[in-house]
This record gives C-alpha cells, structure tokens and sequence, in this order.
C-alpha cells in the first residue's frame, strides 16, 4: 500500500510540473492557457508560469485585478526581477498599442540584463471578456526568445475565455 501512496503522490507531482492546460488564476479560472507538455510549469497565487525545456525561455500570466493593467505589469515585473536577477533597464521602455486575438492590446517592452548577459522582457495585456483583462509576459536572452518564438505564439493564440465563469460571480 505504501508503494501505491508514493506512486500516486509521485504522478500527482509529476502532472504539475509538466505543461498542459491550465486556468488562470489557477483554482477559479477566467481563462486558460496551454502550456507546451516539454515545457515546466508552475501556478503561484494568481500566476501561471512555463519554463521552456532548456530553462531558456520563460512565461508568465496572470489576471488583471479591477482594470489596473499597470499595477499588473509592475507586479509581473517584480516576479521577473526576483526570480532571475534581471537588471532591468528602464530607459529602454517601449510601448504601443495593437491588436491581438481580435481584440485591443498594450504591448510593452525592456531590456535588461542578467549574470548571463543581454535579456529581453516582453508583455501583451487584453481581454478574454469586457471586464477580464489578462497580462502575459516573456523574458530570455534574445536568441532563445528567437528560438522559441513559435511556442510562444501558440501559447499566446492558447489563452481562451474559461467556460462559464463572469467577474461577478468571483467577488
């Protein structure tokens, strides 16, 4: 019996760990996300993040809380910041504005750099609803974010509205 227990336990861990679908904020779910199965991944509070298989690449995205994107970007940068030791550079900010999954979006952008060298960090707010705004960030050196740009564009194209959930229904 002991055998099975750490068996179960070993694949309830083992199914976190790898990519696949997951809600965002994780447990209660605005929306989701698929995460490459190669790819590790992690839900923390109200984030979801993926490491690509070389530890390269990173991904993160969490749920706008009472339409402060800013806010939402500050707080992902914090997280990016600590996680990586990233020195971000904040001169070298770039905004603009555009289209993404048929709908508006802020798309932002600094360069940084880590013990490693030269880093790039990459954001996208929008909405999967009227009132549910999402903030997705990428960071990596620039010739992994060049690596795995497609998975990256198919785990943005990923994000769709959860089934049955409203705003009101979370407060």
């Amino acid at each position: 019996m002991t055998k099975s227990v750490c068996l179960a336990a070993l694949f309830v861990l083992v199914a976190t760990a790898l990519g696949g679908t997951h809600k965002i904020p994780p447990g209660e779910g605005i929306a989701t996300v698929q995460i490459p199965d190669k790819w590790q991944t992690k839900e923390q509070g109200e984030l979801v993040e993926g490491i690509s298989p070389d530890g390269a690449v990173y991904f993160l995205i969490i749920p706008v809380e009472h339409r402060k994107v800013g806010e939402s970007i500050g707080e992902a940068l914090r997280y990016i910041r600590s996680r990586g030791g990233i020195v971000v550079d904040s001169k070298s900010l770039t905004q603009r504005t555009g289209k993404f999954k048929d709908g508006d979006a802020h798309f932002a952008s600094w360069k940084g750099k880590n013990e490693t060298g030269a880093v790039e960090i990459k954001f996208v707010s929008f909405a999967v609803a009227p009132d549910e705004l999402l903030v997705a960030a990428w960071w990596g050196a620039p010739d992994a974010l060049k690596k795995y740009q497609s998975e990256l564009d198919k785990i943005l194209q990923s994000v769709r509205k959860a089934a049955g959930e409203k705003a009101e229904d979370r407060q």
